[in-house]
């Protein structure tokens, strides 16, 4: 038995260490399989014959790999990648003058995959792994990538640009250390908070253009509370005038607090560097009682025999749009220095007021905006709680007075309960905290 042990602890210690030449060979061969055996898949599929199948590519990564195992001969990699690259030069012309073959993406594959056994050699094992997936996402998903390129307009792809410009070349521009004399405004902070929002509107687009195909009240609401369910609760308001079917307009608001509050807790989690599980615990106490009554409102509404309602998504000038991000930046700072203020000149109670006000608009930037604050100038957690609890309990409350106003009566009596009790859960829970 004491052999056995012995025996398994020497072969872990060969053949998952990833410094052992024999685990690192076994690695290679692996990657180069899976992604080999894929592209084999297609050209059996096609009935096509390939140059990078299940045998070459394995053999490519394997060399590779081993071309890193003669310490005397540093640069090895390098004259073995020259010659693979003219091999494939070689078989690429052929493929091109004599079977009139173009595109270069398996020639590539194949000259990546040998940086992949390269990796590996150098015991780079995830980075390997994280090429590979990449590598196979490529190769197996060939005719969507050119379906959704086809798809693809310009106004989107514009779209797509302007967000990397505001993240990729604005934001390393930008000072890390306060520039005013509080110490409180941090441009590199405010921007980047701005571009998770921004990146949370840009994927919601693409949510509602390929997923929103039925167009539904459900799809429309979880997409659009994405990004604003307060916008939402508008929507659906002005929607109960056009509609008897007042259990799904119900439902569809209760979906986008549900989201709402998800969307809080994972900006929180996201952003917060000194995490306390205070932060979220309001927010996802909330989850449950938003959840139930969002079943019990669709499930009313499926029991009701009537032609479903499917309404047009208002479209979207634009994937991303930089004035909205602009604003979010002017709130996120207005609030930032108001709760500052507010608890320097009038104590706590100041930004509870400064709080409760910005929350009526949004609740995003005042969470993100106490959590800033916490991160520079080390305030009580217990007063980040307090204005956590005051932007998602009163952003939550104040849907009911949209409701109220835009919407038609039968629809504010189905909500009403559903979001105050899912309110008061929330302020219980904080009461507890």
């Amino acid at each position: 038995m004491l052999k056995c042990f012995l025996y398994m602890e020497i072969f872990f210690e060969t053949f998952l260490n990833p410094s052992n030449q024999i685990y690192q060979i076994l690695i290679s061969i692996f990657l180069g399989v899976f992604v080999g055996l894929r592209r084999e898949m297609f050209f059996q599929k096609e009935k096509m014959i390939g140059l990078m199948g299940i045998r070459t590519l394995p053999l490519f990564a394997l060399l590779g790999t081993i071309s890193t195992f003669f310490d005397d001969f540093k640069y090895l990699p390098v004259l073995f990648f020259c010659g693979l690259f003219i091999f494939i030069a070689i078989a690429y012309f052929n493929g091109v003058f004599n079977l009139k073959r173009y595109g270069l993406t398996s020639e590539i594959l194949g000259l990546i995959m040998f940086w992949v056994g390269v990796l590996i050699g150098y015991e780079k094992i995830l980075l390997a792994i994280i090429i590979t997936i990449i590598l196979a996402i490529f190769s197996a998903y060939k005719y969507q990538f050119h379906a959704f390129a086809k798809d693809f307009s310009f106004r989107e792809w514009s779209g797509a640009l302007q967000l990397i410009i505001v993240s990729a070349l604005i934001l390393p521009l930008l000072p890390k250390e306060a520039i005013d004399p509080f110490g409180i405004f941090i441009p590199f902070n405010v921007w980047l908070i701005v571009i998770l929002i921004s990146g949370i509107s840009f994927i919601g687009y693409f949510f509602q253009k390929y997923l929103g195909s039925k167009k539904s009240i459900l799809v429309t609401s979880f997409l659009g509370a994405i990004v604003s369910s307060t916008a939402t609760t508008i929507s659906l308001s002005n929607k109960s005038h056009e509609t008897k079917r007042i259990n799904l307009l119900a439902a569809g608001i209760m979906l986008s607090v549900f989201v709402m509050q998800l969307r809080i807790i994972a900006e929180i989690i996201i952003i917060s560097q000194d995490f306390s599980f205070k932060f979220i615990a309001i927010s996802l106490s909330m989850l449950l009682p938003a959840l139930f009554f969002f079943s019990y409102f669709y499930i009313m509404d499926s029991k009701k025999k009537q032609r479903v309602l499917k309404e047009k998504v208002d479209e979207v000038k634009s994937p991303f749009e930089i004035l909205p991000a602009l604003k979010f930046a002017v709130i996120f700072i207005v609030i930032l220095f108001a709760v500052y203020f507010g608890k320097y000149f009038f104590g706590d109670w100041g930004a509870y007021f400064a709080a409760s006000l910005a929350s009526l608009v949004d609740a995003d930037a005042v969470v993100l905006s106490i959590l800033e604050s916490f991160k520079i100038s080390k305030i009580e957690i217990g007063f980040v709680v307090d204005i956590i609890m005051i932007a998602v309990v009163v952003n939550t409350l104040i849907k009911l007075f949209y409701v109220f106003v835009l919407g038609n009566k039968k629809l504010f009596k189905k909500v009403s309960p559903a979001i105050f009790i899912t309110s008061l859960v929330g302020f219980i829970v904080f009461l507890f905290l």
